[in-house]
């Protein structure tokens, strides 16, 4: 796809229908995005959210500890794939508000976005050395049938730990929609997503 048309609503639709789990709404925008190619991954969240505020698309929480929020079709979005129908979208606002980087609109100092991007560089190596030296211990103690170890600067345990779930499928299969309305819960947060470019500041 390398424009809109008035069969990218259905086409979002079908490639959604064609996963085999359902993933969050920030995942599937940058699914949507590499899948098509044709709009940026803001766009594809726009898409996405018009889609759900058409009822073709719809957000549920299939947490249990926490809340884990998944997109999915509703019967009217799997209505719409099987009957091929035309969805129509707001195509126009992409145009009359195009994307641009915070510097060039004033939004964020230049100063604060390179000192960040050192930080952020810092503290993911910092963060693959951790995991190497959690792993270490973890089959050390593991090894050795070692549940607690202390040192002078810290204390360690080494526990199991269980986790139920509760697969998306049996849910749809055995919970019926109108029970899914009613203990759905829908929660709003903005997230700031960083990604080093490899380019700036030498190699990752």
């Amino acid at each position: 796809m390398s424009t809109f048309t008035n069969k990218t609503g259905l086409q979002i639709l079908e490639f959604i229908n064609r996963q085999k789990i359902n993933y969050g709404k920030d995942n599937l925008s940058k699914m949507v995005w590499h899948e098509f190619r044709g709009f940026s991954i803001q766009q594809a969240n726009d898409l996405l959210s018009q889609l759900i505020e058409k009822g073709y698309l719809k957000e549920m929480n299939v947490g249990l500890s926490f809340s884990i929020i998944v997109v999915s079709l509703t019967e009217n979005g799997k209505e719409a794939v099987k009957n091929q129908d035309e969805i129509i979208l707001d195509f126009q606002r992409f145009y009359n508000a195009p994307f641009k980087p915070a510097t060039d609109i004033g939004i964020v100092d230049k100063d604060i976005l390179e000192e960040y991007y050192n930080i952020k560089r810092e503290l993911v190596e910092l963060q693959k050395r951790e995991e190497v030296l959690k792993a270490t211990i973890k089959d050390a103690m593991v090894e050795n049938n070692v549940n607690e170890l202390h040192s002078e600067f810290l204390e360690l345990y080494c526990k199991k730990a269980e986790r139920i779930t509760y697969p998306k499928e049996k849910i749809e299969k055995y919970v019926p929609d109108d029970i899914l309305n009613k203990i759905r819960t829908v929660k709003e947060s903005i997230i700031l997503i960083t990604k080093l470019k490899t380019d700036a500041g030498g190699s990752q």
